[in-house]
């Protein structure tokens, strides 16, 4: 069936640009994609929205060239090239660029390296015309409202969201006229976010088509013009997105649970409200009603006149101090690259402090390594999973077991207990509702979909009984379900005497957990907010530097 509006018409595949049809690619112990078809008409903005696991990454790897399906066609243009994209390489040829949620930066290059890799200007005697090319990607860093990027830096120096920043500007550098985005705004501050839709809107309006993967349904409401929605590795529909209700989207997208039909009501992020009567999938491992609950007055966690230097020897975080209660989530709000990430990195010891004192319940932890510190009861998310949380040629259960390799209780030991890890990890992957097909603890990670792979990480951090959670990006590449399920199982820690420091872009995110909010600027805490008083106006303030006026109690501390 074809639907029009103006110009736009759906499952037209003489008019589409992009057409995909009967897509099926199966993984060891997994089938991603199960007879998928895409129709993505030219000059559109064209949403893919699903559960973790829906297989939308995976389609949009084949469309990149990256896997190879196992069946189906692809046509780009009216051209088949079902047998001719057989890498990315390919794809780009044809002016397709691909920013991964999972960056492929060559981390001992320079970031201006990275974006002129494979696209590379030579002048006469074969030097590359670097400053041509610094030019080029400032150019787009300032149509895209990303900053200052620092180009001579290496790849391995940038925060998450920065590298995302460098995926985008090396897929526009290569001039792609279809640019395939998954989890595109996932570590972007709200500012951020919108200088990068505003772009890619000024990009649709000359001529080119964006296909992008997102969670957050407000992006699709707001920027998509039509929009795919897949479930369980099928496609169960294709819909112009001014013409369809949200609550419609996500009851295709995520369908009815034990016979129940969904009645949700959604807040601005697409993340499901806390009274709402959306049925939760699993058990959160605490089962504990979403409901805050004040603070005790004893401190936890504290940060004195602490200074951290970045890996160019410049202050990152400048004589910062703050306190954490028991029973407390304190958010760290602020753009990217105000200090949130060297100062998440010296908490759980994998940055040296430069000056000043961390302590856990009184007792120092200054120059304690990271063993000792979780030893203590310090417990983390990494922001990036791949690099700092996973390894992904190990299964499931070994990659539990990192961190704890000689906990008896978890399976570790002089020898390491097999059956007690992979019973453990089982019932795990079914109280986190970790989606890995039919062969459970023993699955490779890679085989794991990024928002599976993270559910892991959480409940890693949460089964672990930490007294101090550091929450980096908690729920990136998340969809709303399993969203909504770390925001109750970090409240249900929070309810049993855990501190949380919760680093989030996201500043709803923010706002909807913490009891405080403090705001980092240029390596400083500006302000922190107590929950009655934190809104997205007095943040955003804060964190651009427009309002200075400092709302810190004796420096952050406690009153």
């Amino acid at each position: 069936m074809s639907y029009a509006v103006g110009t736009l018409q759906l499952n037209n595949p003489d008019t589409a640009l992009i057409r995909m049809e009967n897509i099926t690619k199966r993984f060891p112990g997994v089938v991603a994609n199960k007879g998928v078809h895409l129709y993505v008409q030219p000059g559109t903005f064209h949403a893919v929205i699903g559960e973790n696991g829906a297989g939308k990454s995976t389609l949009l790897n084949i469309l990149y060239g990256r896997y190879p399906q196992d069946v189906g066609r692809v046509w780009i243009a009216g051209e088949e090239v079902t047998d001719l994209l057989h890498s990315p390489a390919d794809a780009i040829k044809r002016g397709i660029g691909l920013v991964s949620q999972h960056y492929a930066l060559i981390p001992a290059l320079s970031l201006i390296e990275n974006v002129m890799l494979g696209a590379e200007h030579a002048l006469p005697g074969g030097f590359l015309a670097r400053k041509r090319a610094e030019a080029r990607a400032l150019e787009l860093s300032e149509q895209l409202g990303l900053g200052n990027l620092p180009f001579s830096a290496r790849a391995d120096q940038l925060s998450v969201a920065a590298q995302q920043k460098v995926e985008i500007l090396k897929a526009l550098y290569r001039g792609a006229k279809i640019l395939l985005l998954d989890e595109p705004t996932a570590t972007l501050a709200p500012q951020e976010a919108d200088a990068l839709f505003a772009l890619l809107q000024t990009l649709t309006a000359q001529g080119a088509t964006i296909v992008f993967v997102t969670h957050k349904l407000r992006e699709v409401e707001a920027y998509s013009h039509a929009v795919t929605i897949l479930r369980a590795g099928r496609n169960v529909g294709d819909f112009i997105t001014a013409e369809t209700q949200r609550d419609f989207l996500l009851q295709r997208m995520i369908g009815t649970r034990s016979g129940t039909p969904l009645n949700t009501r959604t807040d601005l992020t697409g993340a499901i409200a806390s009274d709402s009567t959306y049925p939760m999938i699993g058990e959160s491992p605490f089962n504990a009603p979403f409901v805050p609950q004040p603070p005790t007055s004893s401190p936890l966690f504290q940060i004195e006149n602490v200074t951290i230097l970045n890996t160019r020897r410049a202050a990152a975080v400048l004589d910062i101090n703050l306190s954490i209660r028991i029973g407390e989530i304190v958010g760290i709000a602020g753009v990217d690259g105000s200090g949130q990430r060297e100062l998440s990195e010296a908490i759980i010891g994998t940055r040296r402090i430069a000056s000043g004192k961390l302590f856990l319940s009184g007792r120092e932890l200054t120059r304690h390594n990271v063993r000792q510190r979780q030893k203590l009861g310090v417990a983390s998310i990494p922001e990036d999973r791949h690099k700092n949380a996973l390894i992904l040629d190990f299964d499931l259960a070994e990659n539990f077991l990192l961190g704890h390799e000689r906990d008896h209780s978890w399976g570790g030991g002089r020898l390491i207990n097999r059956p007690r890890i992979l019973g453990i990890v089982d019932e795990i992957i079914r109280r986190y509702d970790v989606r890995v097909g039919h062969h459970g603890a023993p699955t490779l990670a890679q085989n794991l979909s990024g928002g599976n792979q993270q559910k892991l990480v959480v409940a890693r951090a949460i089964e672990s009984q930490p007294r101090l959670l550091v929450a980096s990006q908690p729920t990136r590449g998340l969809d709303v379900n399993a969203s909504e399920f770390v925001y109750r199982t970090l409240q249900g820690a929070k309810e049993r005497g855990l501190g949380v420091l919760l680093f989030s872009l996201d500043l709803e995110e923010i706002l909807r957990l913490s009891d405080r909010v403090a705001v980092m600027f240029n390596g400083r805490i500006v302000g922190v907010l107590p929950r009655g008083e934190a809104t997205a106006e007095r943040i955003g303030a804060l964190m651009t530097g427009a309002d200075s006026a400092l709302t810190l109690p004796q420096g952050g501390q406690l009153p």
